[in-house]
């Protein structure tokens, strides 16, 4: 069975409070000094996130760049095998004249 999101959501949530109060005690720090650590760390967690993000924006890129060759080496095969059915396009149907 697959657990909700916002479920999961909520039960990190509450584990993390629950470390936050055990570390508290352990160490005998007010909540200035944990609200400080936690700030810490909360820094550390969004720049990882950026970091996963551009990761997963770069592969995107690499497997679009390598469709796109893929369909560009189609093209040129299609091109080669019926070099009679590709034809210029003819200026006087935009309305222009060559020598203008």
């Amino acid at each position: 069975m697959n657990t909700p999101i916002a479920i999961k959501i909520e039960c990190a949530k509450g584990e993390i409070m629950n470390a936050m109060q055990q570390i508290q005690d352990k160490y005998a720090l007010p909540p200035c000094i944990i609200d400080g650590v936690i700030s810490s760390v909360l820094a550390e967690v969004r720049a990882e996130s950026k970091l996963e993000l551009l990761n997963a924006t770069s592969a995107t890129m690499r497997e679009t760049e390598e469709e796109l060759e893929k369909a560009k080496a189609a093209g040129k095969k299609v091109l080669k095998a019926e070099p009679g059915q590709v034809s210029e396009p003819d200026t006087e149907q935009q309305g222009g004249h060559p020598e203008e």
